[in-house]
């Protein structure tokens, strides 16, 4: 039987990072998240991955609890299933499932909206459409009733959230765009749909990579330099992944130490996989 592991890596910053009392909040910036399966073993098996994955001190001082009362680099393994593993690798060769429609799709499952539209011989059943506007048409038809909510303009969980690195997908030319807000990432969304800069709204998709707290014992100017570095530890995090990334500005990670972090992490996995599609 396979077993599933999905793992998140954060940089935690205690005077950041340790402001909320609720354990849903606080964990730090995520810095690199992925799948793994039929790793024999265990966690303790995941966790020699994980470390063996990055480089320098990356690999010798990365912990797999969030560190107390200090800053660190950690990751979280979570058991997980074919199902998530599936839509963060999964090739998807389909139909847009809006009747009116039936384009043809193909991509990365995670890219393309869904609907969920019951069981199928005992088994979840998901419909896959081109576009949210594909997929709006779909949910009105099964519920007339549904309307979609206009996004405020406002910060996140009351200014304690100072920002976010968000990411568009334009599928039909298989590119990326990765960029930074301030404010709540849905209104951001509108603003690019609303310009039409970054492609015809049925080919893009909208997510967030990361969000990253206000640091209270730092200056604006120093938050939004962290900020800065994070969407560019992004950037450059796809380029080196081999993507097509079609941001016009190219900013450099300005903070040492995540400099430093990025070498040991994005830039060892891509040799990695160079060395791996070399061999085969």
């Amino acid at each position: 039987m396979s077993n599933y592991y999905w793992i998140r890596v954060f940089d935690y910053i205690h005077n950041r990072d340790s402001n909320y009392e609720s354990e849903s909040y606080g964990k730090g910036v995520m810095l690199d998240e992925f799948y793994l399966k039929d790793v024999i073993g265990g966690r303790d098996a995941v966790k020699q991955f994980v470390k063996e994955r990055y480089s320098g001190q990356s690999s010798a001082s990365i912990s797999f609890a969030k560190p107390r009362n200090k800053n660190g680099m950690y990751a979280i393994v979570m058991e997980s299933n074919q199902f998530f593993y599936d839509r963060f690798y999964t090739v998807l060769d389909t139909f847009c499932f809006w009747h009116n429609c039936h384009k043809p799709i193909k991509g990365k499952i995670s890219e393309f909206p869904k609907s969920y539209i019951g069981e199928e011989d005992s088994q979840d059943k998901f419909v896959h459409f081109c576009s949210y506007e594909c997929k709006q048409h779909f949910d009105n038809s099964v519920n007339p009733w549904n309307e979609g909510e206009f996004q405020e303009k406002e910060e996140g969980e009351n200014g304690n959230i100072y920002g976010y690195i968000y990411l568009i997908y334009n599928r039909a030319e298989d590119t990326y765009y990765i960029g930074q807000t301030r404010f709540m990432p849905f209104f951001r969304w509108q603003e690019h749909v609303k310009c039409g800069g970054k492609g015809d709204i049925k080919d893009l998709t909208f997510s967030v990579l990361t969000e990253v707290s206000r640091n209270k014992n730092l200056n604006e100017i120093s938050n939004q330099e962290y900020l800065n570095s994070i969407e560019a530890w992004w950037i450059a995090k796809f380029k080196e992944e081999g993507n097509k990334v079609f941001n016009i500005a190219n900013p450099k990670i300005t903070i040492e130490y995540l400099k430093k972090r990025f070498d040991e992490m994005v830039s060892k996995n891509r040799q990695l996989s160079l060395s791996t599609d070399e061999d085969r």
